[in-house]
């Protein structure tokens, strides 16, 4: 049932699964939901959504997994799907994101989260991750665990800590530590689509260069964030000599290290970037 090779450690104490429920119930999680699970392995936490009254998908890459659960598993609520969760379509009336997802592809799991919720808003999403992981998505010690991850995540989710699991918890027993997170969705404000890919663009390349200051990393001439302002190498340049001559917030911020920034100070920094385009 284990497959060490998909990276699958299963839950064998039911604390976090009965945490990931609690959480989940406050994002919205009842009868009438529809919840995506990914991974189910042996269905531990596949059985107690069922008692919610919750419909469930599971996609699960495991032939014997799935054999197990088609077996183990009856209920009118409950669909698997054999696949890769990563190629998968996902069903679009999906309203919570509930699993303990394998540690090797929660970062594109998470892109495809924010996809899937960017085009059909989710009520909530509940994960048990490396703790390392989670404390970059709740960017839980600034500016310790500040990074694109969380910067991401931030225009989308309010992401909070449940708690933390150790390792007993587990079979076969991981080499790190796991936490549940909990990304309850939440409205930015007027943030336009542009400024949003473009404060995600600024912050993935200046933190590719975390210990040098913003204004260093720009000059080296992002290329991502210059296609999405269309400037050319000139513009780019008359647009920095603007920030670095600039006495306000906009000028203190490219003076200060990625890591130093809030998210919010992010999109002021890709305000001010088009603006002076």
């Amino acid at each position: 049932m284990v497959e060490k090779s998909l990276g699958q450690h299963f839950l064998i104490n039911e604390d976090p699964i009965n945490a990931s429920i609690e959480a989940s119930k406050k994002m919205g999680l009842n009868q009438e939901s529809h919840v995506l699970e990914i991974g189910p392995g042996p269905g531990t936490l596949t059985r107690s959504l069922l008692k919610t009254g919750a419909r469930v998908t599971s996609i699960e890459i495991s032939a014997d997994a799935c054999d197990f659960l088609r077996e183990e598993i009856k209920s009118d609520k409950f669909s698997l799907v054999q696949s890769d969760a990563l190629k998968s379509p996902w069903p679009e009336e999906t309203t919570h994101i509930i699993a303990n997802i394998p540690y090797g592809i929660s970062s594109p799991i998470l892109r495809r989260i924010q996809d899937l919720h960017q085009s059909s808003a989710l009520m909530g999403v509940c994960l048990l991750v490396q703790r390392e992981f989670g404390n970059r998505m709740t960017m839980k010690i600034p500016s310790k665990d500040r990074g694109p991850l969380g910067i991401s995540l931030w225009f989308d989710f309010d992401c909070q800590k449940v708690q933390d699991v150790p390792r007993s918890y587990f079979r076969p027993q991981p080499d790190v530590e796991s936490s549940i997170i909990t990304m309850m969705p939440v409205n930015r404000g007027p943030i336009t689509p542009s400024e949003r890919s473009l404060g995600i663009a600024l912050s993935s390349w200046c933190f590719a260069r975390r210990r040098r200051k913003i204004r260093t990393s720009l000059r080296y001439r992002p290329r991502s964030v210059m296609r999405l302002i269309k400037a050319s190498t000139a513009e780019w340049d008359r647009i920095l000599i603007n920030l670095e001559t600039n006495d306000n917030d906009l000028g203190r911020i490219i003076q200060m290290r990625p890591e130093d920034l809030s998210p919010p100070q992010w999109i002021e920094l890709a305000k001010g970037i088009s603006s002076t385009k």
